[in-house]
């Protein structure tokens, strides 16, 4: 029976691996399973083991070398994304050398060659990590989805000495224009459409042959319609009122919006004077981080955290200090699906929640001010993350209203409660060219990958 490892670094990996049909499949081929759950959060999977699976605690990873490279691997990214975050980096330490050196690695990661070379030094880092657990259980596979955690990188460094088959991933859309360069190149690298596998062939260095499209696993739910409940049903639930329409805003934390409370007292304002009309608001939080919208009280106002559990902790990958752990559960799928089945307009900053109400053909406000009265220069606006390279797509492509004051943000909704149909072909341009395929079996494909890979 062949072995195959899977890393697990935090609840999106779960709800894109474990809970989709990436795990399922995998469970009904004859494979052992292990699961390498990142330190400290391993008491939430533990529930996956059976006679096939197994869960390993890994110990910490993080460690000088795998900080150094983090920065140095964000730094050489040589895409505007790369640049934005470099001057958010100098607002936050104040050190103008530090931001000449992130530049000049920059402009040294358009070379190819400098890559290459940035990878053979970290590839040669002395480092005993996972050792132990390849020694006993001897894999023939490493499916590291989180490629620039620090557990994914010292294990796919691992795996490469052992001369075990590795398989990483595209995590999210931005990951290989924003998080960092690929320190270790996989065998085979897992994306979710055509414009990514772009990417990881210019600024990932991969080979076309090495590149898997499979589409987005985490809108595979889109098309359970067990999950759909009735209207009236779901509104009760959540304590609207059926009568009005729902004006969905889906927060990404006040690390990257701070200023949503502001934004959601001024559509509130907008609903109590009748400028919206007949509309209620629900402000559903992302299940990571923090938002200011939940000291509010307001009569229009529903709000919710999903994956509610445990308390905060330090964070290393996130520009939010501390984050919520997080699970997803079946629960959590319903509430989504629901969220934005039912909403008529949605609403968000700079969120790939975009492409979850596109997957619905579910208009979209993108909000590109600072609150309510603001007027910030642009390296410290909003509007500098609209820039950023994975989001150029939506912004081009006429499928969103993209509001850059208060005023822009109530006339965007009441447009879109008055004609939902407004931008529904720029939306369908982005199902077909950016979702790829919403057939519900992107995890399908991503399990056939693997089990292509053992030969299975």
């Amino acid at each position: 029976m062949k072995t195959i490892f899977i890393t697990v670094y935090d609840g999106d990996i779960e709800k894109n691996i474990l809970q989709s049909d990436v795990l399922r499949t995998l469970r009904s081929a004859n494979l052992k399973i292990v699961l390498l759950v990142k330190n400290g959060i391993v008491h939430n999977y533990r529930h996956y083991a059976d006679e096939r699976v197994v869960v390993e605690e890994l110990p910490p990873a993080l460690c000088f070398s795998e900080k150094f490279f983090y920065w140095i691997g964000w730094n050489i990214l040589p895409t505007r994304s790369g640049y934005l975050r470099r001057r958010q980096s100098y607002k936050l330490h104040r050190s103008y050398v530090r931001l000449m050196l992130g530049d000049f690695l920059g402009w040294c990661g358009r070379s190819r060659t400098f890559r290459q070379a940035l990878r053979a030094v970290y590839a040669v880092i002395p480092d005993g990590y996972g050792a132990d657990l390849f020694e006993r259980y001897k894999p023939d596979l490493l499916y590291a989805p989180s490629m620039f955690s620090p557990e994914d990188g010292r294990l796919l460094r691992m795996a490469k000495r052992k001369g075990v088959g590795t398989v990483t991933a595209s995590k999210s859309w931005d990951v290989l224009t924003n998080k960092a360069f690929t320190r270790i190149r996989a065998d085979t690298i897992i994306v979710q459409n055509p414009l990514i596998r772009d990417v990881a062939i210019t600024l990932g260095d991969y080979d076309p042959t090495q590149v898997e499209v499979v589409g987005f696993v985490q809108f595979d739910f889109t098309v359970r319609q067990d999950l759909i409940m009735p209207r009236e049903e779901y509104l009760n639930k959540i304590g609207a009122d059926p009568g009005r329409k729902l004006i969905l805003y889906s927060t990404s934390g006040d690390w990257k919006n701070p200023y949503d409370d502001e934004v959601v007292e001024g559509i509130h304002d907008a609903i109590v004077t009748g400028v919206i009309p007949h509309a209620q608001i629900l402000a559903r939080f992302h299940p990571k981080y923090s938002s200011k919208i939940e000291r509010l009280d307001l009569p229009h106002l529903i709000t919710h955290r999903p994956c509610e559990g445990e308390e905060q902790v330090e964070s290393y990958d996130s520009s939010a200090s501390r984050v919520y752990p997080f699970t997803f559960r079946e629960d959590d799928y319903v509430d989504l699906a629901n969220a934005l089945y039912h909403s008529d307009v949605t609403i968000n900053t700079m969120s790939s929640i975009t492409l979850d109400a596109i997957a619905y053909d579910k208009p979209v406000v993108l909000i590109c001010h600072d609150g309510l009265d603001r007027s910030l220069p642009y390296l410290e606006s909003l509007r500098r993350m609209y820039d950023e390279d994975h989001y150029r797509v939506i912004m081009e492509s006429a499928c969103v209203a993209a509001s850059y004051s208060m005023k822009d943000t109530v006339e965007a909704i009441r447009a879109y409660l008055a004609d939902p149909s407004r931008d529904a072909e720029g939306r369908a341009f982005i199902r077909e060219q950016v979702l790829y395929k919403l057939d519900g079996k992107s995890g399908e494909r991503i399990a056939q990958t693997l089990l292509r890979r053992l030969n299975l």
